[in-house]
């Protein structure tokens, strides 16, 4: 099981794990790779994280920079080019919180771009165990057994019998079954 705040890599491939990209967007995004390298890259890390049906990526700048490997200050400047140059919006979600990262939809996306036009905002959110409560980090969940994940819970600890109901006068305890035979 997974630890509160454990950043976790990009969903693993499947059909129908896709970015798709204009021809003129690979141009400028050339460009952008011999003007500022590093934004490029962080480009194609918000591309390769987010969201399918919105474009958008939750994260702080703290794993940015870890996922880049460079510090904040770094992050906080390509953040500002990549937003100048039009190709994400940053959406805030509160004074000091994580922003959301939304990726033009002109430049890449992964469903139709019909979908994008939806005020709707769900969001890849990504943290880090650095960012979390030791508290958080430490508590063990309560775990409920299961018999099979999302049919039944089973029961735990002493429990009285299952009722049972005792047969009824006139009724048949065991219903006939019918063949094909029966049926002609």
């Amino acid at each position: 099981m997974k630890k509160i705040g454990t950043p976790s890599a990009p969903k693993p491939h499947k059909a129908g794990s896709f970015v798709q990209t204009e021809r003129a967007a690979h141009e400028a995004w050339a460009k952008l790779v011999l003007k500022q390298p590093k934004a490029a890259a962080l480009m194609h890390l918000l591309c390769s994280r987010m969201d399918a049906s919105t474009n958008a990526v939750v994260c702080s700048h703290t794993i940015l920079a870890e996922l880049m490997g460079c510090c904040t200050r770094s992050i906080k400047n390509y953040l500002k080019s990549l937003e100048s140059e039009r190709w994400i919006q940053i959406v805030s979600l509160g004074k000091g919180a994580a922003n959301a990262y939304v990726v033009n939809s002109m430049v890449a996306w992964a469903k139709d771009r019909e979908m994008l036009k939806h005020a709707t905002f769900k969001a890849q959110v990504i943290v880090s165990a650095d960012d979390q409560s030791p508290e958080a980090l430490q508590a063990d969940l309560r775990r409920i057994p299961v018999l099979f994940n999302g049919d039944m819970q089973m029961q735990a600890g002493e429990s009285a019998e299952p009722p049972t109901q005792l047969l009824l006068d006139h009724i048949q305890h065991d219903l006939p079954s019918i063949s094909e035979t029966d049926d002609q």
